[in-house]
C-alpha cells in the first residue's frame, strides 16, 4: 500500500502514541519467549523500528494491536533461532536469567511452565486482554485453535492447582 507523506505521518503517529501506551503490555509479551530482560528490551526495540518502518502495513488503525503483538511475537521467535544457532543450550548458564523484583506467585510459576503455546493464549488473553480473534491474528493461528489452546491451557492450570493445592 502506497501511502502519501501525509498519510505516512499519520499512520507513524498513531504507532508511536499506541507504542507509548503499551510499551510495558510489549515488554511482558516479549519477555513470555525471552526470559530474560536484556532479550525482551532488544526484541521490543527492534520491533519499535520494524512497525515505524512498516506503517504502510497497518491497514485498520483500529487493529493496532494485534498488528504491533504480531511484530513483537516474530521479532522474538526470530531472536531465539538466532540464539539457538549460536549458543547451545548445554553450555547457557543461569546468570543470564533475569530475576523479577515481584513476588511471584504460584499461578504466574504454573504459567511459565506450561507449553509455549499454551503459555502464549494465556498471557495474551488474560495479561493482554485479548480477544480471541486478536490472539490468532497475533500468533498466525485461526481462532479455532486458539480457543481450543486456551481452553486446553486452562484445563491445565486447573490440574496443576488442584495438585499444587492438596
Amino acid at each position: 500500500m502506497i501511502l502519501s507523506n501525509y498519510e505516512r505521518k499519520f499512520i507513524v503517529i498513531i504507532i508511536t502514541n499506541f507504542i507509548k501506551e503499551n510499551i510495558n503490555s510489549a515488554y511482558r509479551f516479549a519477555f513470555t519467549y525471552m526470559k530474560n530482560q536484556h532479550d525482551a528490551e532488544d526484541v521490543v526495540s527492534e520491533s519499535i523500528i520494524k512497525a515505524i518502518r512498516s506503517a504502510g502495513s497497518l491497514k485498520d488503525p483500529e487493529r493496532i494491536k494485534p498488528w504491533f503483538f504480531k511484530i513483537v511475537s516474530n521479532t522474538a521467535v526470530t531472536h531465539l533461532k538466532k540464539k539457538q544457532r549460536v549458543i547451545p543450550f548445554e553450555t547457557m548458564d543461569d546468570s543470564d536469567e533475569y530475576e523479577d523484583t515481584y513476588d511471584i506467585s504460584n499461578l504466574n510459576e504454573m504459567i511459565e511452565k506450561l507449553p509455549k503455546e499454551y503459555m502464549e493464549v494465556i498471557v495474551l488473553r488474560f495479561f493482554e486482554d485479548m480477544k480471541i480473534k486478536d490472539m490468532a491474528e497475533v500468533l498466525g493461528i485461526n481462532e479455532n485453535t486458539a480457543k481450543t489452546r486456551l481452553y486446553k491451557a486452562l484445563r491445565l492450570l486447573k490440574e496443576d492447582m488442584v495438585d499444587h493445592y492438596e
